[in-house]
């Protein structure tokens, strides 16, 4: 068993790398692979490291003994039991005085490049602290069943076939003979990474395109909304101007004025205007009187006015002939046109004023 001072400083060694280190460059399938012959998994995707049961079962296997498998739960579903995993991950950092951050809040979101870049991690440190050599006595399920949520994790995990083994003793070899430094698939996984980094650029530079193109097409929307803004205040001036002169005495009861104002009030579809003129028409003849009733009318006024003398004509009238002082004759008397032909005789009684009906 190493001492607690060699941990350290491995611990602080593994600690320490940075993104450009080699570690950072192996690739998903190599990972899965090392992980799946390691803890006699079926990982098919990084993502399904996320709740950090596996983390602590790679130091459990790294430093047997060091990790509580009874409080991890392989069967962690939501961000709550994934939050404990990590607590119980970073009780087991603290005890071997690893210094690397563990970043909760990503990887809880299972996204791809937080959790390959994690698990990267952890692989290196594995490789510094082992050599890259699995554990002879090391079986991966009997340590499970010691966990919360074995049997799900039975069901989803379950056992590897011998093309995993096969796969993780080759990698073992492999990291025997060349020590912890980069292994074979570094190449490999740089070459991902480039292509990774051009189809990011791509998408980086089609993006920006795309959004350039959005804001040209944005700011000629405005313009065209300002314009048709203008144009309507214009128009809408227009039509209270022609609604105002339709509203003035002089052309308030014409037929033009009534036919603009139906036209403007219509809301129901598009406007009949030849039926709404005839309608127009015939309102205003009917209010409107004919020239021939208008003269008419006239002449029975006139005709009354000379005819039929006022209750004071008639009066002056009566005192007049009591008087005798009146020539009924006379072209200036108001009653000249009606008075009799014959003379009147002196010894004639005189009238007296009677009431005249008018």
């Amino acid at each position: 068993a190493r001492s607690l001072r060699t941990t350290s400083t491995m611990a602080h060694a593994a600690s320490g790398i940075g993104l450009q280190n080699p570690a950072f460059f192996v690739g998903r399938a190599e990972l899965l692979d090392w992980v799946n012959g390691l803890l006699n998994l079926r990982l098919t995707k990084v993502e399904q490291v996320a709740s950090g049961a596996v983390h602590c079962q790679i130091l459990d296997a790294c430093h047997p003994g060091v990790v509580n498998m009874s409080k991890v739960n392989f069967d962690a579903k939501n961000e709550y039991d994934m939050v404990n995993n990590y607590k119980q991950l970073q009780i087991v950092f603290d005890k071997l005085k690893i210094t690397r951050n563990i970043e909760v809040g990503k990887l809880v979101k299972a996204r791809p490049l937080d959790n390959l870049e994690f698990l990267q991690w952890m692989k290196h440190y594995y490789d510094t602290a082992t050599g890259g050599v699995k554990p002879v006595d090391y079986d991966g399920d009997v340590r499970r069943q010691q966990s919360k949520g074995a049997s799900a994790a039975k069901r989803q995990v379950g056992g590897v076939g011998p093309g995993a083994k096969r796969s993780a003793n080759v990698h073992a070899t492999s990291a025997s003979r060349n020590g912890p430094g980069p292994t074979r698939g570094a190449n490999d996984a740089e070459k991902s990474t480039s292509s990774r980094g051009v189809v990011r650029s791509a998408v980086a530079a089609s993006n920006a395109a795309e959004l350039k193109a959005l804001g040209a097409e944005n700011a000629e929307l405005k313009l065209a909304v300002e314009r048709t803004e203008q144009e309507r205040e214009f128009y809408f001036e227009k039509l209270q101007d022609i609604e105002f002169l339709c509203q003035r005495p002089e052309f308030a009861n014409t037929a033009l004025a009534r036919v603009v104002e139906k036209i403007l009030y219509f809301t129901e579809g598009k406007p009949d205007v030849d039926a709404i003129i005839e309608e127009c028409a015939a309102a205003t003849a009917r209010e409107t009187p004919s020239a021939a009733e208008e003269t008419r009318n006239d002449g029975n006024e006139e005709e009354e006015t000379v005819a039929t003398p006022t209750f004071d004509e008639a009066a002056a009238l009566g005192a007049a002939l009591e008087n005798e002082c009146i020539d009924l004759t006379a072209p200036s008397s108001p009653l000249a046109a009606c008075a009799p032909t014959t003379e009147l005789t002196p010894s004639r009684a005189p009238l007296s004023p009677q009431p005249t009906n008018v």
